[in-house]
């Protein structure tokens, strides 16, 4: 699968990467500054991240497989295998902390998010983002190939859902969990993202189609004709296709 994961991060990165800077850049990122970018996927946050900081700062890139972080030159940039669920956090050691696609598929996300706020400085910031089905509007299909693929999209979402082994939407209520563990200045948007087939959001959706598909077929939520069509029509170049929605939200420790 490392072919799909990097097909995913990539496709990550060029979707999401100008939002995600764009609201660090509004906690005010600066030099100086340690941060601790969780589940860096293929490392483009933490790398803009320590660009950011200089070399009077420090970036910790951590992921449970850290295989496609590239290496960098930049002293102040460390890549760890880090489980976050299971390994020492420290506590009020870090001005930013960020994950995104992380917490959603974490049982323990609770206690997680308990340790993170605990690890933020005075005036540290958390910076949360995952996806959410729960702003997602049933609109019309344009076309029987519309329609097939958003059943075979559909049943992607409840196949997740039952990996996970968790029925309830982490993402929508982000800013409310963020307020509830004390953190202040909470903020929050939702954003769904269109492209054509082919284009780097289709691409993400590809690799999770290929990555589950044989999974999905045994569990018989679909059959392989329909996986493949659902491929080929996010390939597609006159198709249009949405990402789930993304909630990105934000809360910094008093002091």
């Amino acid at each position: 699968m490392t072919a799909e994961t990097g097909m995913r991060f990539s496709g990550l990165e060029a979707t999401f990467d100008p939002a995600t800077i764009g609201y660090l850049t509004g906690v005010g990122v600066t030099d100086g500054w340690a941060c601790w970018e969780i589940g860096a996927g293929g490392g483009s946050i933490a790398s803009w991240l320590a660009k950011q900081v200089g070399p009077t700062g420090s970036v910790l890139a951590t992921d449970i497989d850290p295989r496609f972080i590239p290496a960098s030159e930049l002293a102040h940039l460390e890549v760890v295998r880090h489980d976050v669920t299971a390994d020492a956090i420290p506590e009020a050691r870090y001005h930013l902390i960020h994950a995104r696609l992380v917490l959603s598929h974490l049982p323990q996300r609770g206690d997680v998010m308990v340790r993170l706020v605990q690890a933020l400085r005075p005036g540290g910031w958390l910076v949360v983002e995952d996806f959410s089905g729960a702003f997602q509007r049933g609109t019309e299909p344009v076309g029987p190939a519309e329609a097939r693929f958003r059943k075979v999209h559909a049943a992607l979402g409840e196949f997740l859902a039952r990996s996970n082994d968790d029925e309830s939407d982490f993402a929508s209520s982000l800013p409310h969990l963020l307020a509830s563990l004390g953190l202040i200045d909470v903020g929050g948007e939702a954003r769904v993202v269109f492209g054509r087939g082919g284009s780097a959001g289709a691409r993400v959706m590809v690799a999770g189609l290929r990555q589950a598909g044989d999974r999905m077929i045994a569990a018989g939520l679909v059959d392989r004709p329909a996986l493949d069509e659902a491929i080929a029509y996010l390939d597609t170049p006159s198709s249009v296709v949405s990402m789930p929605t993304m909630v990105s939200a934000w809360g910094r420790q008093a002091g």
